[in-house]
């Protein structure tokens, strides 16, 4: 069966970050989060698989990728992106009438997903959604059900009578292109996957679901992100390889080649990539450093901080916050506060403290 990944939005919600790197490339727990996505699908059996990119990001989508993956994946070239049905409108000759698995590349799965591929694909069933009970179902597409089968789908209700979310997974066959091609686009003038599959089951299709045993989270905003970092770091094994030198270290480390750490005080769980240096600092738990940092006299916890930064003087604590590529922090003796940052490429931040 093939799968297809839908990577060709563009994302505004994780801005400055997304101005120079794909949302569904974001590392966390240092590895970008499609990869994960990737992992699972051929992990459960998917043979082919087709990501559906932006005619400006795919180049960054395969130069990421090959450090990851030996496959070749099929990429395919969404213009203009106008939602999710629209993406389907490009993808319809790379899955060539055979029934597919669809994922929302910015949804991230902990679960075994291999007996939900293996049943749709001797089912005579023409569409099959994963739900996830939640406690908050206003924040997300609703399904309604009975009997085994979806009876309606509603998209953030104000008030929802059901807590049964739609997750971005979703088994579908060619009947889904049809329905794409024939729904209007929202207010906001897209096209979307749910005015799809209610179409599908305004013709008589059958639609039917599975509830999710394991997680599931949409990442939607930076706190998203650092969320579901601090569930990836929660299980990860130690691994030191780089040097640690008059440091303490409690907790569980990933330090990678290259990299060192000096008279700093380090809480696991956290991740240090690969040729980057600490010192006299503190670094908390939940932390992933990517490769090339360069840390000292610095205070910093539950964060991400991507490749090549700079963070120098920073005494009080760094929280809760997302620093981009290239970025450079310096700070300066002053009043004590905690500061939430979310920023993007080659940024430079100058605190007063």
């Amino acid at each position: 069966m093939k799968g297809l990944i839908l990577c060709g939005g563009q994302d505004t919600k994780l801005s400055p970050i997304t101005y120079s790197i794909p949302k569904q490339l974001i590392p966390i727990g240092n590895k970008p989060f499609l990869v994960y996505t990737i992992e699972l699908l051929l992990k459960s059996g998917i043979e082919e698989l087709g990501i559906l990119v932006n005619e400006f990001n795919k180049p960054i989508f395969e130069k990421v990728l090959r450090k990851y993956f030996k496959e070749d994946f099929h990429y395919i070239i969404q213009y203009e992106p106008k939602g999710t049905a629209h993406g389907l409108w490009f993808a319809e000759e790379f899955i060539n009438e055979e029934k597919f698995i669809l994922i929302l590349g910015d949804n991230f799965f902990d679960c075994n997903i291999r007996e939900f591929i293996k049943k749709f694909q001797f089912e005579d069933t023409n569409c099959k959604i994963l739900l996830k009970e939640v406690e908050e179902p206003e924040k997300f597409k609703v399904a309604y059900i009975g009997n085994g089968r979806i009876i309606d789908l509603e998209d953030k209700p104000k008030m929802a009578f059901s807590n049964w979310a739609v997750t971005g997974l979703y088994a579908l066959d060619k009947n889904i292109f049809k329905a794409c091609k024939e729904i209007e686009p929202s207010k906001g003038g897209k096209y979307e996957i749910t005015d799809a599959i209610k179409w599908l089951l305004q013709k008589g299709c059958s639609v039917g679901y599975e509830k999710l045993n394991g997680n599931w989270r949409d990442i939607d905003n930076p706190s998203d992100l650092i969320d579901q970092n601090i569930d990836i770091l929660s299980s990860i094994e130690e691994n030191i390889v780089g040097e640690v030198v008059n440091s303490h270290i409690t907790g569980k480390v990933i330090l990678e080649e290259g990299s060192a750490i000096y008279n700093s005080t380090i809480r696991g769980p956290l991740v240090v990539g690969e040729n980057t240096i600490i010192k006299n600092s503190y670094i908390g738990p939940y932390t992933s450093i990517g490769n090339r940092v360069s840390i000292d006299r610095a205070s910093l916890e539950n964060s991400i901080v991507l490749d090549g930064c700079n963070i120098f003087g920073v005494e009080d604590t760094i929280d809760s916050s997302i620093i981009g590529e290239g970025s450079i922090i310096w700070g300066s003796k002053g009043m004590k506060k905690i500061f939430r940052i979310v920023v993007g490429r080659n940024s430079k931040i100058y605190l007063n403290m």
